[in-house]
């Protein structure tokens, strides 16, 4: 067994065809690869439409995820993995028909522990709000520089999106982190780097995904995205860098001034001043990110900000709550997130 594909999911009845036919789909041969869905104990139909993709490929198999979060669904596949390789594909994603032998290509032809590609951000629907929303997460206003949602050469990375890793990493570094809800992979390819480890993003390693389409969705994904970092911080001490972080620093920089002025009314000015310059900026990219969206720029404006403050209060909220939270105890893990908003 060459590939091992790794696919968590809860309740995913909306994407999960649509992904297991991207992934069967694939050139590479099936004599050669496992796809292994960990479902987080679905109650949407999930469940039974992997069981009937298991039915009719014999390469496909169906593992239970009590735990329901996807570090831990990682953590069982890889043990009952075979593969050489292992990745770690996610149903929201679509991959082009030679994704995973691009993948094979250039993990052995770079020696790298992980590899991954540059990611499409498509619309959840299509809607004007929705495409607003994937304008705005997939420029560096939005996101600033998270590499692998723009694009660019065949380089080293921090991390990379539904990667390939060899399996020896696994035992090299360890497992995923089961107590962090969110920013594993960014925390375990942190592991594989400070082990002398390489992470390389490939042009050549092609895949989409379907973002948000509604802006209550877009502010779930951001807060709770926001406040696992400085959960994970906590919890591991590393991980991320300060770009995680600027959104926090914008929302507090807003409060104080915005109390502050209570006591000197010159903080009101200084108030304004922030928020006229973020206008600007935003209205600057929203302004030139329309036509190509097909959206009006006040649809994109409004994802900016529901993307920003969203995440920089998940952050700060996330500062504040540690202490009771997890009690002043390193070791506690996560619980499952709400099931995904639209």
């Amino acid at each position: 067994m060459l590939v091992s594909a790794i696919i968590p999911c809860r309740n995913e009845i909306h994407h999960i065809r649509r992904m297991l036919e991207s992934v069967l789909s694939n050139d590479f041969p099936p004599d050669e690869m496992e796809i292994i869905v960990v479902d987080g104990m679905s109650t949407d139909g999930t469940r039974e439409v992997v069981q009937e993709y298991s039915d009719r490929f014999t390469h496909i198999r169906l593992l239970d995820n009590p735990r329901a979060i996807v570090p831990t669904a990682m953590n069982i596949g890889v043990r009952a993995a075979a593969g050489e390789y292992i990745m770690r594909l996610d149903c929201h994603a679509m991959y082009t028909n030679d994704y995973i032998s691009k993948c094979v290509e250039v993990i052995r032809r770079t020696n790298a522990d992980n590899v991954g590609g540059y990611m499409t951000t498509l619309p959840g629907r299509d809607t004007p709000t929705a495409r607003a929303i994937a304008a705005t997460t997939s420029c560096r206003f939005g996101i600033g520089n998270s590499m692998f949602r723009l694009s660019g050469p065949e380089q080293e990375a921090d991390t990379v999106p539904f990667g390939m890793f060899r399996r020896d990493v696994f035992d090299r570094v360890g497992l995923y982190n089961e107590r962090l809800v969110r920013n594993q992979d960014i925390e375990l390819n942190s592991r594989l780097k400070r082990a002398g480890g390489r992470v390389i993003i490939s042009p050549q390693v092609k895949l989409s995904y379907f973002n948000r389409a509604t802006y209550a969705g877009l502010w779930q994904q951001a807060y709770n995205n926001g406040l696992w970092n400085p959960y994970t911080i906590w919890l591991v001490g590393s991980g991320l860098s300060l770009r995680h972080f600027v959104p926090m620093v914008f929302v507090v920089s807003l409060t104080v001034l915005g109390v502050g002025g209570l006591l000197f009314r010159a903080l009101w000015f200084l108030l304004a001043a922030e928020v006229a310059s973020y206008a600007i900026v935003a209205g600057y990219y929203a302004v030139s990110l329309a036509p190509a969206a097909k959206a009006s720029p006040l649809r994109l404006l409004w994802a900016f900000a529901t993307l920003h403050l969203g995440y920089g209060i998940g952050s700060l909220w996330g500062l504040i709550s540690i202490p009771f939270k997890f009690c002043n105890c390193r070791n506690a893990t996560g619980m499952p997130l709400a099931d995904r908003k639209t």
